[in-house]
């Protein structure tokens, strides 16, 4: 009977999150054909297609996501096993800010994975607007955080998965009625300069009708019928939606989340927990 290779696995997870076999490999010390030819052996093995290949790059299938949730558990075990039998057990504090426009439910599935793996950490998690995270890190306050950033390179960023669109988001069925009221979050927010940037430049006329004081505020005005917003698209939900086309809002870059860069020489727990969250952890 066939069996599952436990490092074929992880390139299927490596591949999802880097979105390309190219950008896969230096993250598993591999050449891209030496990945090709990990995924080709684990479609042999389970007789499915598990990515669907483009000149974009690469997306999971169905049968892909599916054995994408099964490869991170079992990968995750495997840790736990190889560590819990030298030993290596993690334990202490961990002090965790996380901005708001994160998905809250990957961030439930990240620190329960965390917790299964190494009970003996404790992590004290505080979401913040992204601007606060960096002052968080910055002081003290917190020793990792995890961002959104509109340039990984310029903020040395370590990116968590591949990159995120932007959208204008509006209720269903909204209609605009002279300028375009824009929602936004406090002037130190990316996207809150970002939005007036574009607008701007494409001479479209606008007005702040609401600024929020963070995200879930933000969707609520959104929801309420209260004009437009420049949201990531994982913030996308019920009663928050693309806004129409019809507006013909600017394009808008894409995003990215990921861990601020270390501080100089990191304790050892500290940098250990960094590298589970990369690695173990990106989506």
């Amino acid at each position: 009977m066939p069996s599952l290779e436990i490092s074929q696995l992880r390139t299927l997870i490596a591949v999802s999150e880097a979105g390309s076999l190219t950008a896969a490999a230096p993250r598993l010390f591999l050449s891209q054909s030496a990945v090709s030819e990990q995924i080709r052996k684990l479609e042999d093995c389970v007789g499915q297609q598990l990515l669907l290949r483009g000149k974009a790059g690469v997306t999971p299938t169905g049968s892909g996501l599916q054995l994408l949730e099964h490869a991170r558990r079992i990968t995750a075990m495997a840790d736990e096993a190889l560590l819990d039998l030298r030993g290596e057990s993690l334990r202490g504090r961990i002090r965790l800010a996380v901005t708001d426009y994160f998905k809250p439910g990957l961030l439930a599935r990240m620190l329960k994975q965390l917790a299964h793996i190494h009970p003996g950490v404790r992590m004290e998690v505080s979401v913040l607007r992204s601007a606060e995270v960096h002052v968080a890190v910055s002081s003290g306050r917190s020793d990792l955080g995890l961002v959104m950033s509109l340039d990984s390179a310029q903020t040395q960023l370590q990116p968590m998965g591949s990159s995120e669109a932007l959208v204008w988001a509006s209720a269903p069925g909204w209609q605009q009625a002279g300028p375009l009221p824009l929602l936004v979050l406090p002037q130190s927010c990316a996207l809150h300069q970002l939005a007036i940037r574009e607008l701007e430049k494409r001479a479209i006329a606008y007005e702040i009708a609401h600024q929020a004081s963070g995200v879930a505020g933000l969707q609520s005005a959104i929801a309420a019928g209260l004009g437009v917003a420049c949201i990531n698209a994982s913030a996308l939900g019920e009663g928050v939606v693309p806004a129409p086309a019809r507006l013909n809002l600017p394009g808008l870059p894409p995003v990215w989340f990921g861990l601020l860069p270390a501080k100089g020489q990191e304790p050892e727990l500290l940098a250990q927990v960094r590298t589970l969250l990369l690695q173990q952890w990106s989506f």
